[in-house]
């Protein structure tokens, strides 16, 4: 039995055969995994291709966006027309594609709506909107979203575009804490019905709805305005709902804040700075004079076809100096925004301006002297920061003076300086 035993289990025959079979078996099944990991590399680096790819795409349709909402800057609405609060309107076409290409280049998906769903205040900083707001912006935040697709792979690029409020509710507005005015004589005319720039002032023919004639910014300062303009002089206002104490408004909507924004956000693309100081205030005759030869000229404030943004940087050394900031006699022309920070604005001879006159900061005002016939269409706020006693008119306005509301003038200069109002907000993408 030992013998059987020892004979049979020392027998080694075969082996080899064995071992070469588990080895075998082995790098068999190592191939096997090295030739799946190889066909795996290609399709992983395919994805992470193509989710790369379909961001650009999204991308793009954002660039796009963008750049439809800045060109088109007075007509947001139109864009939200039909759009709900969940789902937007699609901008465009859905499943554009690219400039040159074709979809199996990628394509895009734009949606646009308003921010009146319960969370968007956390996307745009501001109290969400009426739900019965889905296609009438009210707060110039919009949110876009972008949905760049390439084959199987989607990307979404979520954003808000942020529009700087350009809002003028009166031919004339005080948002600021005074409103001191004097009106001399029965020539003058405010009017905050929609005029055209080929009306004759208190001749409107636009179809805007009307505005208030002189909206101010509390009861305290609707007082002023209503002693101030006690006696014959009533019918030379005129608004929304009538003449004389009915056209002057308290307006919540233009303040403060609002206008330090809008200014804020300008003068850093004025076409024209000019400073001035107690002693150096700044004069000029003649804008306008040269627009005809050289439209660049520092003394061209403006066309209707090249509107500029000219910004007057007062500098006050204290709170109880006042002095006049801008002084603008002879025959004068513009079209644009005329921003001016500081101090006051006089205004003699032959003047016209097409678009806002907007006088901020510390003991400002404007003051019409007589000379010739001066013309406002658009609209001109003055927004006093400083509570400076009566020793210093917010507005004094006189002889041949008119201050008409025109929606055509200001949509005119909105759209030409519609690139420097609109921005992001916040961005996302997943």
């Amino acid at each position: 039995m030992r013998t059987w035993r020892k004979a049979l289990l020392g027998n080694e025959r075969g082996v080899a055969l064995v071992l070469a079979l588990m080895i075998l078996l082995t790098l068999t099944g190592l191939v096997l995994a090295f030739l799946s990991v190889s066909a795996v590399e290609p399709q992983i680096s395919r994805n992470q291709s193509d989710t790369v790819r379909a961001r650009y795409v999204a991308e793009a349709g954002m660039e796009y966006a963008y750049n439809e909402l800045v060109t088109n800057a007075t007509a947001w609405n139109t864009h939200l027309t039909g759009a709900t609060c969940s789902q937007g309107a699609i901008l465009g076409a859905a499943s554009a594609t690219l400039p040159g290409l074709g979809s199996a280049d990628g394509t895009f998906t734009v949606r646009i709506r308003n921010d009146c769903r319960a969370g968007d205040n956390k996307m745009t900083g501001l109290p969400v909107e009426s739900p019965a707001d889905a296609t009438n912006d009210t707060n110039s935040r919009l949110i876009v979203t972008s949905t760049g697709v390439l084959g199987d792979t989607t990307r979404t690029i979520t954003m808000v575009v942020k529009k700087v409020q350009y809002r003028f509710n009166g031919a004339l507005s005080f948002p600021g804490v005074q409103a001191d005015v004097n009106f001399s004589g029965s020539a003058f005319t405010i009017d905050g019905r929609d005029t055209r720039m080929t009306d004759a002032p208190g001749s409107p023919t636009g179809t805007a709805p009307a505005q208030s004639g002189i909206a101010v910014s509390s009861v305290t300062l609707e007082a002023q305005v209503e002693s101030a303009l006690a006696g014959n002089q009533q019918n030379s206002v005129t608004g929304q709902n009538g003449s004389g104490n009915d056209a002057i408004a308290v307006d919540a909507t233009v303040t403060s804040g609002s206008i330090t924004e809008l200014v804020d956000t300008l003068k850093q693309y004025a076409d024209i700075r000019i400073d001035s100081s107690p002693t150096s205030p700044f004069a000029i005759s003649g804008v306008g004079s040269t627009c005809a030869t050289d439209i660049d000229s520092a003394t061209c404030w403006g066309t209707d076809a090249h509107p500029k943004i000219v910004y007057i940087n007062g500098s006050l050394p204290d709170l109880t100096t006042e002095f006049t900031s801008l002084s603008i006699s002879g025959t004068s022309t513009g079209t644009g925004i005329l921003i001016v920070e500081n101090g006051n604005v006089d205004i003699s001879g032959a003047f016209q301006w097409h678009g806002p006159i907007i006088v901020t900061g510390n003991n400002v005002g404007i003051k019409y002297r007589g000379g010739g016939a001066e013309t406002v269409y658009g609209a001109v706020v003055v927004d006093e920061r400083h509570d400076d006693g009566t020793a210093n008119l917010e507005g004094d306005i006189r002889g041949n003076a008119s201050m008409v509301y025109s929606r055509q003038a200001l949509d005119l200069v909105e759209t030409a300086v519609s690139r420097r109002l609109v921005s992001t907000y916040s961005w996302a993408d997943q």
